[in-house]
């Protein structure tokens, strides 16, 4: 599409706009927030039930737009581009809650236990020999460990949130369960 720079910004359609965002012309973009703000905030308060959150979530997805300006394809519409975008957003922002409050109520019961006259001072040692190996792994393997043994998440789960294929996650954890088996093994030696 060619850009036509005589026509009026509140005249232009989307994907004109959409154009001019791309080659920097930020009065583009301020035309299109004005355009969708409050329609993608009453979209995003549908999945998130919070005014506040769903502000928030619209504003990041307009960073995103201008972030991403360059990914958009011109033979395409905006605004299903930007609906999927903002639809997209919400849906991780709910997954990542989902995830805290699993890990919030995985630390209480962990307190609870370590309150436990009982506990296992074993398994004390093993977890901080654990967290002590994790702190030499590189960002990767700190993130496949906890999605994958912390918040307990399937292999198809963590390829998503980390927008890697399944056999690269399995191939991760797999070296990463192998970089920790080895310093372990010394401690499971202790005991036999």
């Amino acid at each position: 599409m060619r850009v036509d720079r005589h026509i009026p910004l509140a005249e232009a359609s989307d994907e004109l706009l959409m154009e001019l965002v791309v080659l920097g012309k930020k009065e583009a973009l301020r035309e299109l927030y004005e355009r969708y703000f409050s329609l993608l905030c009453r979209f995003a308060h549908g999945f998130l039930k919070d005014e506040a959150k769903a502000e928030d979530a619209v504003q990041e997805v307009f960073i995103r737009i201008l972030n991403q300006r360059n990914q958009f394809d011109t033979g395409r519409k905006f605004r299903s581009w930007m609906f999927t975008l903002c639809a997209n957003h919400c849906k991780n922002i709910l997954r990542d809650e989902a995830n805290r409050t699993r890990i919030l109520q995985t630390e209480q019961k962990d307190k609870e236990s370590l309150e436990e006259p009982n506990y296992n001072l074993d398994q004390v040692r093993l977890k901080e020999e654990i967290k002590r190996l994790l702190a030499r792994c590189s960002e990767k393997e700190k993130q496949l460990y906890n999605l994958r043994f912390e918040m307990d998440l399937s292999v198809k789960e963590i390829a998503g949130i980390m927008e890697l294929p399944e056999g690269s996650v399995k191939s991760g954890l797999f070296y990463l369960i192998k970089k920790l088996s080895t310093p372990l093994k010394a401690i499971i030696h202790e005991y036999q």
